[in-house]
C-alpha cells in the first residue's frame, strides 16, 4: 500500500470512525488506484467487505469505476449520474488526493444512492402522462369530438365503418379488422380502445415483426432465470401490460402455429403464466386484432386454429381500401400536404388539377401509407423547384411510370392471333422495385425498419435488394 496514505494507528482510528458513520459510499484509493478505504456503507451496498477489497485493484471490482480517471487526469469530477448495478443509481463525486508538496498520493470518490427518487421520478412521469391523456380525453369530450375525429374521410363507405366502430367499441367484444396493408388498421383498434372506456393501457404487437422464438416471452414475460440471458428480475408480457385495456393483436396471420393453443388457453382461462413460472396470473384484457390475410384459408392449410379464430372474431370489420374512398383521396392527400409542409416549415402548397385526377386514377396497393409517402416526396421535389404547387413532373417514379404504363396498355398492341400483351411480370417488378426503394429511403437504409414498412420478412427483403441490386445504390 502506498505509505503516503498511512496513518498513525489513533489518526487512522478517528478518520474511519468518522467516515464510516457517513451514509454515503467513501472509497479512497492511492496513486496506483490500490484499495485503501471501503466504509461501511459501501460494504452494504456493494455487498464487498473490506478485507476482500483492501489492497487490491479497484478496477478488477468495478472496471467502469470513476477513480482510476481521476488519477490519470488529475481532474476533479462532480454529480455524475451513475448506475453501478441494475435498478440502482447513483450520484458520484471524485477527486485527486495530493500530499502537502502538491504530489498526487490519490483519490477519493464519494458516491450517494439516488434509486428511490429515480424511481419517484418515473412514478411522477407516468402521473403525467395520464394526466396528459386525461386532459387531451376531457377536452375532446368538451368539444363534442370523439377520437374518431382523428380518422380523416368522408366517403359513405367510410363513414360507415367509423359509425360501426364507434357503436361495437363500448362492448366487451372482441373485435377482428380486416383490411390490405396501409388502410389504417391499427388507427381503428386505438380509437376503439380510447372510446371503450377501459382503464388500462393500449398495447400493440406486431405477430410478423418477431421472431417465433421470442414469441412467447413477448406475450407471456418470463420469472427471473428461466433461460440464459432473462433479465435478473424478469419480465412482464404483453398481456400482463394490457391488463385491463386493450391488446392489440396486428398480422395475426403469422402468428406462429405452436403459441396458439397458448393464446387460447389465456383467452379461455382468463389467466397466465411466465415462462419458468408455475403462478397464474389474473388478466382482463380485451383482444383487437387485425390481418391482411384470408385466415379461412389459414384455417383450411392448417396454418391458424379454428377455434382461436372464432375466439378473435366475435365482431368483425372491414376496413376499406383507398381506392374504393373516391374523394377521401384528395382530402387525405391534402390533409398529409399541409401537415408535412407545417411541420419542415415550408410554405403551404396546394395539388394541381392534373395532380388530383392522376391520385384519383391511382389504384393505391400500399392505401393511406403509400398516399402519404407519395405527398411528401413530391412536396420536397416541389420546395426545391419553388413551386406553390405539386406538379405531375413533383411526383415519385413509381406513379409516373404507372401513367406511360397505363397509355401503352391502350394502345393495345396486339399479336398475329388478336391477343393483346400485357406485360404483367415486368411491371410487378417495377412496382416492387419502386416500393422497396421508398421503404429503403424512408427508413434510412434500416433493412428491419424497411422490412416492417413493407410487411415482408427481413430475409425476403434482403433477397429482393440483392435481385434488384439495390445494394449498390
Amino acid at each position: 500500500m502506498n505509505s503516503e496514505l498511512i496513518f498513525n494507528d489513533k489518526d487512522k482510528d478517528v478518520f474511519e470512525l468518522i467516515l464510516d458513520n457517513i451514509p454515503d459510499y467513501i472509497t479512497i484509493v492511492d496513486s496506483n488506484c490500490k484499495t485503501v478505504f471501503f466504509n461501511k456503507a459501501c460494504e452494504r451496498y456493494y455487498n464487498i467487505t473490506k478485507d476482500e477489497i483492501i489492497g487490491k485493484d479497484l478496477r478488477d471490482f468495478f472496471p467502469n469505476s470513476l477513480l482510476p480517471k481521476v488519477i490519470e487526469q488529475q481532474k476533479s469530477y462532480d454529480n455524475i449520474y451513475n448506475s453501478p448495478r441494475e435498478n440502482s443509481y447513483t450520484v458520484i463525486s471524485a477527486v485527486p488526493l495530493y500530499n502537502s508538496d502538491g504530489k498526487l498520493i490519490g483519490g477519493l470518490a464519494r458516491d450517494r444512492d439516488i434509486t428511490e427518487l429515480v424511481k419517484l421520478s418515473n412514478v411522477l412521469n407516468k402521473t403525467q402522462a395520464n394526466l396528459s391523456r386525461l386532459e387531451k380525453t376531457y377536452s375532446l369530450v368538451e368539444d363534442g369530438q370523439s377520437y374518431f375525429s382523428n380518422i380523416i374521410g368522408k366517403s359513405p363507405l367510410f363513414i360507415q365503418t367509423v359509425n360501426l366502430c364507434k357503436n361495437v367499441s363500448k362492448t366487451p367484444m372482441n373485435i377482428l379488422l380486416r383490411g390490405e396493408s396501409g388502410t389504417g388498421k391499427e388507427l381503428f383498434a386505438k380509437a376503439i380502445h380510447y372510446e371503450s372506456d377501459r382503464e388500462g393501457d393500449f398495447v400493440a404487437i406486431n405477430c410478423s415483426a418477431i421472431p417465433s422464438e421470442l414469441f412467447e416471452s413477448e406475450l407471456f414475460g418470463y420469472d427471473e432465470g428461466a433461460f440464459t440471458g432473462a433479465k435478473k428480475d424478469g419480465k412482464i408480457g404483453k398481456f400482463e401490460e394490457a391488463n385491463g385495456g386493450t391488446l392489440f393483436l396486428d398480422e395475426i396471420g403469422d402468428m406462429p402455429m405452436e403459441l396458439q393453443p397458448k393464446i387460447l388457453r389465456a383467452l379461455e382461462e382468463g389467466f397466465i403464466t411466465r415462462i419458468g413460472s408455475n403462478i397464474k396470473r389474473p388478466i382482463n384484457v380485451r383482444i383487437i386484432s387485425a390481418t391482411n390475410k384470408d385466415v379461412r384459408s389459414l384455417i383450411n392449410e392448417n396454418k391458424f386454429r379454428r377455434d382461436l379464430y372464432y375466439r378473435l372474431d366475435a365482431f368483425q370489420i372491414d376496413i376499406p381500401p383507398l381506392r374504393k374512398r373516391g374523394n377521401d383521396i384528395i382530402l387525405l392527400a391534402n390533409t398529409f400536404l399541409q401537415q408535412f409542409c407545417m411541420e419542415q416549415r415550408m410554405n403551404i402548397m396546394e395539388l394541381s388539377k392534373e395532380v388530383e385526377d392522376i391520385f384519383l386514377d391511382q389504384i393505391w396497393e400500399g392505401n393511406v401509407r403509400e398516399l402519404r409517402n407519395a405527398v411528401q416526396r413530391s412536396a420536397i421535389f416541389a420546395f426545391q423547384d419553388r413551386s406553390d404547387k405539386i406538379k405531375k413532373r413533383h411526383l415519385p417514379d413509381l406513379i409516373i411510370e404507372g401513367i406511360e404504363n397505363k397509355k401503352s396498355l391502350n394502345k393495345k398492341v396486339s399479336t398475329e392471333e388478336g391477343i393483346v400483351l400485357l406485360d404483367l411480370e415486368g411491371t410487378v417488378e417495377r412496382l416492387e422495385k419502386e416500393m422497396i426503394q421508398q421503404a429503403l429511403l424512408l427508413s434510412n437504409n434500416n433493412i428491419l425498419k424497411a422490412a416492417k414498412i413493407l410487411q415482408i420478412p427481413r430475409t425476403t427483403l434482403y433477397y429482393k435488394i440483392e435481385k434488384y441490386k439495390l445494394d449498390d445504390k
